[in-house]
């Protein structure tokens, strides 16, 4: 297990008031929860709509909820009466940030927007991801991560000319989206030494969507051509994508480099390849794509897996297509210390995916667990300085629960 006792890390004493929902913005603060800030996520009455999520409920549980909300406290606020949103207000006072991911305008109708927060809380960094930024003609619409990524132009150059444009397969707007999210955060904070002051940093899945284009909207500056679907195939570069084996499995080849490529003959037995003008360079094997493909195709059909993981892994850019099976069994992923393991009661240990980012001074661990709604309102206010008499007023007032389930 990597749970352990809270307060660690390089962003302890950093408090930080989670206001999101389903993906993004709860990534967000647990990427700050795991570098050791106090995340205190505040749910309304029926909790984060993502406790509902999906088809797969083990004990109860969305996996879609486990995977992204450990290290947070649970509070259970009704914003919408005049307690609870006074009570928001005295907690975002004392908070160093704020993170929310709702439709532009949302917060501005509780008076809890970051122009209004920030008269009590001049220090307070407001942290706001939507779907399509707080501007624009998309400003209003509704945006999940399929969205963002087909107007985000993501689906349009994924896929393949026979099945059509195709979404990857990951949530890649949402999860990116949340960790520059958090990204602008720490930034926020580390200007903050400087100034004295907050500020509000935006951020939304269409950009990111967009800002993962960087090199395709140079390419069709020049080409003034949409992308072909290529399904594993790189546009510019072949042999650029994944073959079958003998054992049918796929492999990855990335061939970048004219050394790569003679390197990649020598280790097929193929000699005969650098001698075929058609493939003489990458521009010719560009010019040649279905002719170079069939030929490496045939090749690497006569070997499996493994013998070409032997033969070509650490020699050119190459990677075998794991299947779930095998990635989440790879040594490799021990390796990189991604899992990040705890025990949720009455279900057991849950594994989910750590930060891609490592520090030399700092292990991210896990100190608190995914919890029911409103399952540390006690704790947290307790810790804020407010009296058991307070609490109680507040939890008759149905400002607050204080323990799982609904707010009375």
């Amino acid at each position: 297990m990597t749970q352990t006792t809270p307060s660690s890390g390089p962003l302890r004493g950093i408090r930080v008031i989670d206001l999101g929902h389903w993906a993004a913005g709860p990534i967000a603060a647990m990427v700050l929860g795991d570098l050791g800030a106090d995340v205190i996520k505040v749910e309304p009455p029926n909790g984060d709509p993502a406790r509902g999520m999906g088809v797969n409920f083990p004990g109860g549980w969305s996996t879609f909820f486990l995977a992204v909300n450990r290290n947070k406290k649970f509070v259970c606020i009704d914003y919408r009466v005049d307690a609870g949103r006074r009570l928001l207000e005295d907690l975002i006072a004392e908070a160093d940030v704020v993170i929310e991911n709702s439709r532009p305008g949302t917060w501005q109708r509780y008076g809890l927007d970051y122009d209004t927060l920030r008269q009590a809380n001049p220090r307070l960094i407001y942290v706001s991801l939507s779907g399509f930024g707080a501007h624009g003609p998309m400003r209003d619409w509704l945006a999940m991560d399929p969205i963002a990524q087909a107007a985000g132009g993501l689906v349009g150059i994924t896929g393949s000319a026979a099945g059509g444009p195709a979404k990857v397969g990951a949530a890649v707007t949402d999860t990116t989206s949340g960790r520059l999210a958090a990204f602008g955060a720490v930034t926020a904070l580390f200007e903050r030494e400087r100034t004295g002051v907050g500020q509000l940093v935006e951020t939304d899945l269409f950009s990111t969507a967009v800002s993962m284009l960087s090199m395709r909207e140079t390419e069709f500056q020049f080409s003034q051509r949409n992308p072909p679907l290529l399904g594993t195939a790189h546009g510019q570069i072949v042999p650029a994508e994944a073959f079958e084996t003998a054992d049918g499995r796929r492999v990855m080849l990335c061939v970048y480099g004219e050394n790569h490529f003679a390197e990649l003959a020598r280790l097929c037995e193929a000699e005969h390849l650098l001698e075929d003008p058609r493939f003489a360079t990458n521009t010719n094997r560009h010019d040649h794509r279905q002719e170079m493909v069939d030929e490496l195709a045939r090749i690497i059909k006569t070997k499996t897996e493994k013998e070409w993981t032997e033969r070509l892994a650490g020699k050119i850019p190459y990677g075998p297509v794991l299947e779930f099976d095998q990635l989440w069994a790879h040594p490799q992923l021990e390796a990189s210390d991604l899992i990040m393991a705890f025990d949720v009661p009455g279900l057991g240990e849950v594994r989910t995916v750590g930060s891609p980012v490592r520090f030399s001074n700092h292990r991210p661990t896990v100190s608190s667990v995914p919890g029911e709604v409103g399952r540390d309102t006690v704790a947290a206010l307790s810790q804020l300085g407010y009296e058991d008499a307070d609490i109680e007023e507040l939890a008759a007032s149905g400002a607050i629960q204080l323990h799982g389930g609904a707010c009375e």
